[in-house]
């Protein structure tokens, strides 16, 4: 009987592993996300056929990333899908099936997933090729291939945040992969590639957590441990991004108090919550039964997003019905607005092998895997980890702009406005000129931070 190797996939966002079985090779996937410095394109340097190309990608990852939602259970999921619209709206990776535990945060970043994700599928044939274009939500790879190129080049140009994106590949000591993949993972998504021998346990783990903490900015701490890696792992997939950015109205730290916040109708705690009050742009989704605030950073092209259920709507019913297109296409108005939001910090690691299979991805966990674009070695994908880290506070800087770009304005309401969140509620980062959202999550409980005032 022939020995199937294994991938991982594991990430400081996700990861994917690979090792050997009596029937195969696993591989690892990680998924790291890392957000860091300025770089050379902007959106508005974009060509017509960029943007579309981007919009595209981003359909599909936003296809693949809502049903992964609905199915991921118990933790914090964030949605990174920077600029990649019109397939990350495919790429519905099921939001109910991430949010199945109604007393649990989610986080996850779809950037960072349907990325290494695509990456594999360079390295895929057959119907394991099959499988994984049908859940990422495109039909041709090596277009898939080209909108990614853009996409991660274009990333690095927004200005005034920081955010890096790192991909990297630990191979078997000896063991070869096919030239085409390796020029794919190089020239297509920036990949580095190093020699690593994993049967020393030890030298492993702490190379691939090293790097993943230098990726995130010493964010993520051992995205792995002793146990995911064995003697028969051949093959680390790792994508990392990292985000942080200033608001671009500063909350003032002496305004922060302990408030009231409803983990439930009849379960409160006091939680550290900042005020501010500026012009923002607003909405209401009555079929949702939710209001939402856009609250910009530096760069006004990227925007939080708080969503906030009605006080007598679950949040799971938010959850349920999300989709991205429908927040995006819904009108804002801008107004004077008290702004109450708590502040939050957030750090969970997620197997989203289970998850992933809710979805449709199953091939690339079984002994038939096929990947014989990867490697003439027998493989199949034996982890799909996850580690994601956020926090929000009131770092930010002063700007004497209030304006909102790219706005359908209604009638403006003479007086200020009461947003106070102080119940479980939805939040996104987008990119607005591609509206990508580049984490979305869901807030139940915020059990830290230590304040010195408190109501």
């Amino acid at each position: 009987m022939s020995r199937v190797n294994v991938i991982s996939v594991i990430g400081a966002g996700q990861c994917i592993m690979c090792r050997l079985t009596n029937n195969s090779i696993a591989i690892t996937v990680l998924f790291a996300i890392i957000i860091n410095s300025a770089l050379a394109l902007s959106y508005q340097d974009m060509s017509g056929e960029q943007l579309n190309d981007i919009k595209t990608l981003s359909t599909a990852c936003n296809n693949f990333i809502i049903p992964l939602y609905k199915v991921y259970d118990h933790y914090i999921f964030i949605f990174y899908i920077n600029y990649i619209y019109e397939s990350f709206l495919v790429y519905n990776l099921s939001f109910q099936s991430l949010t199945t535990n109604t007393n649990s945060n989610v986080i996850i970043s779809p950037l960072s997933l349907h990325m290494i994700l695509s990456l594999l599928s360079n390295g895929a044939g057959g119907s394991t090729l099959n499988e994984l274009k049908s859940v990422l939500h495109y039909d041709n790879i090596v277009s898939a291939n080209d909108k990614f190129k853009t996409l991660i080049f274009l990333l690095k140009g927004i200005e005034n945040i920081e955010l890096h994106i790192a991909n990297k590949i630990y191979v078997q000591d000896g063991f070869d992969l096919m030239a085409e993949f390796l020029a794919i993972c190089t020239n297509v998504f920036q990949s580095s590639i190093s020699r690593l021998n994993f049967k020393n346990n030890e030298l492993a783990v702490k190379t691939i957590n090293s790097w993943v903490q230098e990726a995130t900015n010493n964010k993520i701490f051992d995205i792995i441990s002793s146990d995911d890696i064995d003697e028969d792992t051949r093959i680390m997939l790792i994508n990392a991004i990292y985000f942080k950015s200033k608001w671009l109205h500063k909350f003032d730290e002496m305004n922060t108090v302990k408030r009231k916040f409803y983990i439930s109708k009849t379960e409160t705690n006091l939680v550290p919550t900042m005020f501010k009050t500026s012009k923002y742009a607003y909405g209401k989704i009555s079929i949702w039964d939710t209001t939402f605030i856009e609250i910009p950073y530096l760069n006004q092209d990227i925007v939080m997003i708080i969503l906030l259920p009605d006080r007598e709507t679950e949040l799971q019913v938010l959850e349920n019905n999300f989709n991205w297109k429908t927040l995006a296409d819904e009108p804002r108005s801008i107004n004077e607005i008290a702004l109450y939001l708590p502040k939050f910090k957030f750090e969970i690691t997620v197997d989203l092998k289970d998850t992933l299979r809710k979805i449709g991805l199953n091939t690339i966990f079984e002994d038939d895997a096929d990947f014989t674009q990867l490697s003439n070695i027998p493989l199949k994908v034996s982890h799909a980890l996850q580690k994601i880290f956020i926090e929000i506070n009131e770092e930010g800087s002063e700007a004497a702009a209030a304006t909102v770009v790219g706005m359908r304005l209604r009638r403006m309401a003479t007086l200020p406005m009461e947003f106070m969140v102080n119940r479980p509620f939805m939040f996104a980062i987008e990119h607005k000129p591609s509206r990508v959202p580049l984490f979305l999550g869901s807030v139940r409980k915020i059990e830290f931070f230590q304040e010195r005032d408190e109501l």
